[in-house]
């Protein structure tokens, strides 16, 4: 009976904490996430939607013919360890999605297939006449770049509060053509939290 009751205690305990799996396709299910004071996958899907949409809207296209992207670097100045491909992948999709441009993976060094299998051409063990012809490489004509910015502000909290810090993000987004250096586009987005256990650094 004795070591019954402690493995009955540990049951419940791990009941009370247990994991709830989250359905992204079902609106009701995300809506009823917990919210946490870190970037999560809500703030990426609506800032990524909101970006994009801006963008496509913009007349940043206009007179630039067949716009293909490459995506430079997007800062991290965040109190938070994170990949900022977890955005800027939701904002590649959707333009490709459009149909309004096409985005450069070899300039950018993320596509090494491309660049290994010019460099193999001549290796007698392949068929020549598989191999993709000289010049066919794409150059990119317009690039995306852009920095993640985080401000901790102390808030006055009452005796029974437990608010005492704002968490203020910054999403800064800027398409420059590159044939002129020129911005042809810039947005920015803030995404702003209450609460405790604020990142820092």
């Amino acid at each position: 009976m004795k070591k019954i009751l402690p493995l009955a205690l540990c049951a419940v305990l791990a009941a009370c904490g247990g994991t709830r799996v989250v359905d992204l396709e079902n609106e009701r299910d995300v809506q009823t996430m917990q919210d946490v004071m870190e970037l999560e996958y809500r703030d990426w899907e609506k800032t990524a939607t909101k970006m994009t949409e801006s963008m496509l809207k913009s007349n940043a296209f206009a007179g630039i013919s067949k716009p293909v992207i490459a995506v430079g670097d997007i800062k991290n100045d965040t109190m938070q360890r994170l990949d900022s491909d977890i955005l800027v992948k939701k904002i590649r999709t959707t333009i490709l999605k459009s149909g309004r441009a096409q985005i450069s993976t070899n300039f950018t060094g993320e596509d090494t297939m491309s660049n290994k299998m010019r460099n193999t051409r001549g290796n007698t063990e392949y068929d020549q006449s598989t191999f993709a012809n000289t010049g066919t490489l794409v150059a990119p004509n317009m690039s995306l770049s852009g920095k993640m910015i985080q401000r901790n502000l102390k808030l006055e909290s009452g005796w029974f509060s437990s608010v005492d810090t704002r968490v203020e993000y910054y999403l800064q987004l800027t398409l420059t053509d590159l044939k002129t250096g020129l911005a042809v586009w810039e947005d920015e987005q803030p995404i702003v939290k209450e609460g405790t256990h604020a990142p820092t650094w």
